[in-house]
């Protein structure tokens, strides 16, 4: 066990976050995790209405009897209000242990769950949002760095900065995300006095995520520098590989594409239906920086208990280095 605020609060054994990835953490991969000890999550709007939903929680509680969690995206161009909070009203009758909360400052749609005394974190990429979202009642604030899959802002501040600051200034727990892979980066992380990480590159790669086989392995080939930010135009930075698709995405913002111009390129379902099919210079392969020191497939319950080993074995390793300083000193 790694005792931190985050897990006395979230009731997990090690302060370890599988992140939401659209249409790829499913309950499959999301348990695994949870059942190690860490906390998987579940990206909400990844099902198509609110009864899809309802039977996806009903599934991880049948994998799981440890916390969970699912995330709501809040990003204003894809979803209306009232369907978020048709999908916040069924994680609360649902019970869901704990909900994540990213995409636009969460003010509105926290009340309801503060109310059902459900847990919230909330994902941002800014010091000044994670400052309004702490305002507005998160409980816990997750910081993703550029390095980061995904959505990691416009800003293009390193996580390494982001957390520190975020520690100094916030009073809740400060989670740190973005180019975090092993127990090594964990470590690195945690040293700078964050609470615990997110990782979601790392957990592309296992067998439990819902993608196939030859997705996995293409993902292995995406060195640290063969990604880009896509979607700057729209002050939503999407990072993802350096792939055909991403440069003509590029190419239409470059020009001045509008959201409606830009959406058959951007939608998650047309990207993920492409990977499902093998097409991946296809579509928008969502991945960060530290892929490059992904090399292997690792089933996601292992994958866990290597981070944790990883991260004693580093510490050992910093003890040691520390004990020998202070004898070149004395």
């Amino acid at each position: 066990m790694i005792k931190t605020r985050l897990t006395e609060m979230l009731g997990i054994e090690y302060p370890i976050i599988q992140g939401s990835m659209q249409y790829m953490s499913l309950a499959e991969l999301a348990s695994e995790v949870s059942n190690a000890g860490g906390l998987g999550l579940i990206p909400s709007m990844a099902f198509p209405n609110t009864e899809e939903l309802r039977k996806e929680i009903r599934k991880m509680k049948a994998l799981t009897d440890k916390p969970f969690g699912f995330n709501i995206s809040l990003v204003p161009e894809v979803v209306v209000p009232e369907v978020i909070f048709d999908y916040i009203d069924v994680l609360i009758e649902e019970e869901v242990p704990v909900i994540e909360t990213s995409g636009q400052r969460p003010a509105k749609f926290i009340e309801p769950i503060k109310k059902a005394g459900i847990p919230i974190m909330h994902k941002v990429t800014s010091i000044r949002h994670a400052k309004a979202a702490q305002k507005d009642g998160a409980d816990i604030i997750v910081l993703v760095g550029t390095e980061g899959g995904g959505h990691p802002g416009s800003d293009q501040v390193a996580g390494q900065i982001l957390w520190a600051k975020a520690v100094e200034e916030l009073d809740v727990p400060v989670i740190a995300s973005g180019g975090i892979v092993d127990g090594k980066s964990m470590y690195s992380a945690m040293s700078l006095g964050v609470d615990g990480v997110l990782m979601g590159t790392r957990f592309l790669a296992t067998p439990e995520v819902n993608a196939s086989e030859a997705y996995r392995q293409a993902l292995l080939t995406v060195p640290e520098n063969g990604t880009v930010l896509t979607m700057k135009s729209l002050n939503n930075a999407m990072r993802v590989a350096n792939n055909p698709f991403a440069q003509k995405i590029l190419a239409k913002e470059a020009e001045g594409a509008t959201l409606e111009e830009l959406m058959p390129l951007i939608s998650g379902i047309r990207s993920y239906e492409k990977m499902k099919e093998g097409k991946y210079d296809e579509a928008q392969l969502s991945v960060g920086q530290g892929i490059g020191r992904v090399h292997e497939i690792t089933p996601a319950r292992e994958l866990v208990e290597q981070i944790v080993r990883d991260f004693y074995e580093t510490h050992e390793y910093m003890n040691q280095l520390v004990n020998k300083l202070s004898l070149q000193k004395g």
